[in-house]
């Protein structure tokens, strides 16, 4: 399989020749993804248009066209990724938000409380990135459970996301509940790969 890098990119090669997995064969979504070798098992790594962060990017998951946008000064980007399979025991929706600027952390944090509109209880979650910060939120109020997140650097970028799960009609309240644990965590865990670039020694 090509790296990505040497020959050609997966947005370049022929679909048949990709990973069989919703990612690669969505165009659009291909063309985020910058190498066929996943960076961990169902994960490839994803660098955004703008440049300005990367991350594992699940290949169960597609980047919905028609919800992104990116600025021409590259200073903000907005995508919604999401899964095809709308059949899933839990159907997960994330948008996400990356800004170049940043007032500060308590105030971009009640901004996304006030379009929860709920008091949002912020908790620092672990990162490996130097210089990276990451705090989530749990929904209390609405009909379908999800979480706030804000990941911010020294440079004051910041990437703000809502993700919400929807469980299947066929489960009960307490297989709901497991299963949105399990994907809450799944999902973290991407977040937690997130990397704004800025951080790379500057």
């Amino acid at each position: 399989m090509s790296n990505g890098k040497g020959s050609a990119s997966p947005s370049e090669m022929d679909p048949q020749d990709l990973p069989d997995v919703p990612a690669f064969q969505n165009e659009f979504t291909r063309d985020f993804l910058t190498s066929t070798e996943p960076v961990r098992e169902g994960y490839y790594p994803f660098e955004a248009k703008s440049g300005k962060f990367t991350m594992d990017f699940p290949g169960d998951m597609n980047i919905v066209e028609r919800s992104y946008n990116k600025s021409s000064k590259n200073d903000s980007e907005f995508l919604t990724i999401s899964h095809t399979d709308e059949s899933l025991d839990v159907f997960t929706n994330i948008q996400l938000k990356y800004y170049g600027f940043m007032s500060d952390v308590e105030s971009t944090k009640d901004g996304l409380s006030a379009k929860r509109n709920e008091e949002l209880q912020f908790q620092s979650k672990n990162i490996e990135f130097e210089g990276q910060n990451i705090e989530v939120a749990d929904y209390t109020d609405g009909i379908n459970p999800g979480f706030a997140t804000l990941i911010w650097n020294d440079n004051n970028e910041n990437i703000q996301i809502f993700t919400s799960m929807i469980c299947g009609d066929n489960l009960s309240s307490d297989e709901c509940s497991k299963l949105v644990e399990d994907e809450k965590e799944r999902v973290l865990n991407i977040f937690q790969s997130i990397k704004l670039t800025q951080n790379e020694g500057e």
